[in-house]
């Protein structure tokens, strides 16, 4: 999820479960190492236009990179403020670290679990990027348990119902997900074709729903709290050279979208767009993609006109307001 989400985890965390013996520093460092391993956003400054997509979310998103990093971590803090509290500070590192994969593991990019053994992307399409459902409960509990000094064990208990709520919202959303796949195949007449249900934004019912036929996509959106016929808008796959697909670029490109790319002739360019992202039927066919041409391959952007009007039907459609 976003980076203020992480972080606000990664203090949840510590005030859960090490604030009575470490105080207040659990919950600040808590927050520093639950943002930490996105850290490798950084790559997006290379040179290389790829080194985001392979690296963002890629080893220090790894379930090895916690059992890795904390025992040596953990050391440190303990040498550094001369306590006895060695397991408390690694195990402060360990779970501040490792639930960070494990909540991006829930959205639509997809998350390198097994990195660097494998680069398969695990995902859940079960909450959105940013989701204040899940981030607000976690804030509130953070702030009231740093100002919590006499008694942490009352802090400790706010953070951990408010984890279990949270938590429990997650595994809602992929409910919310089977839900409208299965609405899909049984009301749609798409029964064995690949379909997927990604979140779109702010709230886990408001589904963007993309089916993939032989030579064409069928985008839709679908509120699973009140599921409703689906207006479908279908795109031809036009057809490309075979070599395209032999670009490096276009190799990594296709990887990271998972394959729900689509292809389109643009004034002798071709443009694969990422199909899996957009809120209504102004973003249908995504924000972003990659244009080649005999020059060069570069990122395409496609941002959906904004406008007092679109955000007021945006919300409508969301929160399925009248």
């Amino acid at each position: 999820m976003d980076l203020i989400t992480q972080g606000i985890l990664g203090a949840a965390v510590g005030q859960v479960g090490f604030q009575r013996k470490l105080g207040r520093k659990a919950l600040i460092y808590g927050a520093l190492i639950g943002m930490l391993p996105d850290a490798d956003v950084l790559a997006r400054f290379s040179s290389d236009m790829c080194a985001e997509m392979l690296h963002h979310r890629g080893i220090t998103h790894s379930l090895f990179f916690a059992p890795a990093v904390a025992p040596i971590m953990g050391w440190i803090c303990n040498k550094l403020y001369k306590q006895q509290l060695l397991a408390t500070w690694v195990g402060l590192w360990f779970w501040a670290l490792i639930t960070h994969p494990l909540l991006d593991v829930f959205t639509v990019y997809g998350t390198q679990l097994l990195a660097p053994i494998s680069n398969h992307r695990f995902s859940f399409c079960a909450v959105p990027i940013i989701d204040p459902a899940y981030s607000l409960p976690l804030l509130l509990s953070v702030i009231i348990g740093y100002f919590i000094k006499k008694n942490p064990r009352i802090s400790q208990i706010i953070a951990a119902l408010m984890l279990l709520v949270t938590t429990s919202y997650l595994f809602l959303g992929i409910a919310m997900h089977d839900k409208a796949l299965l609405h899909v195949r049984k009301h749609e007449n798409f029964k064995d074709q690949r379909s997927e249900a990604f979140t779109t934004m702010f709230t886990i019912f408001h589904r963007r729903i993309v089916v993939e036929e032989e030579k064409q996509f069928h985008i839709g959106f679908l509120n699973t709290l009140s599921p409703k016929p689906i207006k479908w808008h279908s795109f031809d796959k036009e057809k490309i050279s075979e070599e395209i697909f032999l670009k490096r670029e276009v190799r990594i490109f296709c990887w990271f979208a998972d394959n729900w790319v689509l292809p389109i002739h643009d004034d002798g360019s071709v443009i694969l767009r990422d199909i899996r992202f957009g809120v209504n039927e102004q973003s249908i066919l995504g924000y972003w993609g990659i244009k080649i041409n005999s020059e060069k391959i570069s990122w395409e952007k496609f941002p959906a006109e904004i406008s007092i009007t679109s955000i007021k039907k945006l919300l409508q459609e969301i929160f399925n307001l009248s």
